[in-house]
């Protein structure tokens, strides 16, 4: 059971940006966030009644915020870099994502990076490297590319904030009731904006309205059940799966918008899936004496 939620999950994940270029052909991509966070809390506030469960909303800790924050900023900068882009330049999120996560459990949790957390770094920064040059001229690069590779490093930074916050609070919340503040908090935020942001960028039709309800449940339901699966699968096994995720986005890309899937492409998402499980070994990481639960009262 846990490896067909934990699959199932990935799957729900790999469409990501397969709807987020569908809704990008009606509405702008600012809309697109803040649906994204609406949605998805109309569908986790379903889930908090339907097992009849105390619905319970925090404010007070700033790790809420942080989260907040960086789910924001992952959302907006990813759905504004699918809408301009390709759809499988999203897979871009995640070695950026393990770079930065690397980089918070060395300087925040004082964690010491082993040989192969190296390893597992020059690997992602690599197919990062192949993905974004895509055998492209140099001029050509410099003029879009590079900046579409930024624009995803920030949605990444934006998401790390969002995994460490969850790191810290899933020890004192319940994680519902965990990801139903944060969301909440989210989509509240982005309201304030919707009025001067919000433009239809093309025709309303079906598929959109499907594609915005299917990135809201992603958005509440998915991590719910990433968070039941971890409980009865190694995490080796999971890190394992979720990053296969990556190819699945390229399968989708090709299938549904005919995208170009490069051999470059195809090489360094590989090298980047290499990256992502060494950094998932227990090998990996040596954590020192500095706790999580300490950080979370600074």
């Amino acid at each position: 059971m846990g490896i067909f939620l934990l699959l199932l999950s990935t799957l729900m994940w790999s469409f990501v940006s397969i709807f987020v270029k569908a809704a990008s052909a009606s509405v702008d991509s600012y809309t697109i966030t803040f649906l994204r966070f609406f949605i998805g809390v109309i569908f986790l506030l379903l889930f908090v009644l339907i097992s009849k469960r105390k619905v319970t909303i925090t404010w007070r800790s700033k790790w809420i915020w942080y989260g907040a924050l960086g789910k924001i900023m992952n959302y907006l900068f990813e759905n504004f870099g699918v809408s301009i882009g390709f759809a499988y330049e999203q897979i871009l999120i995640s070695p950026f994502l393990s770079i930065f996560m690397l980089l918070f459990s060395i300087f925040y949790f004082k964690e010491r990076a082993s040989f192969l957390s190296w390893i597992s770094l020059a690997f992602c920064l690599l197919g990062v490297i192949l993905i974004s040059w895509n055998g492209m001229p140099i001029q050509e690069l410099l003029k879009f590319d590079l900046f579409l590779t930024f624009i995803f490093a920030l949605s990444a930074l934006g998401a790390s904030f969002h995994y460490v916050s969850q790191k810290i609070l899933i020890q004192t919340m319940d994680s519902a009731d965990m990801n139903l503040s944060i969301f909440l908090w989210c989509s509240l935020i982005t309201t304030l904006q919707l009025p001067s942001q919000f433009q239809w960028t093309g025709g309303f039709n079906g598929l959109t309205i499907f594609a915005l309800i299917a990135l809201g449940f992603i958005t509440g339901i998915s991590f719910l059940i990433y968070a039941k699966s971890l409980k009865q699968v190694s995490f080796l096994a999971a890190a394992i799966l979720v990053n296969s995720s990556v190819l699945f986005t390229l399968l989708w890309s090709w299938l549904f918008y005919n995208e170009p899937i490069t051999p470059y492409v195809l090489t360094g998402s590989l090298l980047f899936i290499i990256g992502m499980i060494l950094v998932s070994l227990p090998g990996a990481r040596i954590s020192k004496d500095k706790q999580v639960s300490k950080t979370s009262s600074l």
